[in-house]
């Protein structure tokens, strides 16, 4: 009952963000769809844990993709997303596992960046 509720409110939110917050988490949605299809499954979710070297059960995996899941479609797609970090932003909702492990999965993304530097030597 909690959810219909949380999600009832949470699509009444406008989408108040500025660019750069889009921009942001427009990155944060990437880093977890690495197959670039346009959402997030529950596959998606257990690839980043396991990563990280978790291993969540996936019942608790369905939990924080139905937290975020407006349309109960089993996958999470950008807009819904972006409503979720509107309504953190706005204070209509407190917390976020799912809004947690994007970014947990930015970092992780962003640490295994590896720099080359041209050395600038030449012929």
């Amino acid at each position: 009952m909690g959810q219909n509720v949380n999600r009832a409110s949470r699509e009444k939110i406008p989408i108040n963000l500025t660019k750069s917050e889009i921009s942001d988490y427009v990155k944060r949605f990437n880093s977890l769809d690495t197959d670039k299809k346009g959402y997030i499954s529950l596959n998606d979710l257990r690839r980043s844990l396991e990563v990280r070297g978790q291993d969540v059960p996936g019942e608790k995996l369905h939990e924080i993709l139905k937290e975020i899941d407006l349309n109960l479609n089993g996958q999470v797609e950008l807009e819904e997303y972006l409503q979720m970090m509107a309504a953190l932003k706005s204070g209509s909702i407190s917390h976020s596992r799912f809004a947690q492990l994007a970014q947990m999965a930015e970092e992780h993304a962003t640490k295994n960046v590896i720099s080359v530097e041209r050395s600038g030597g030449g012929v």
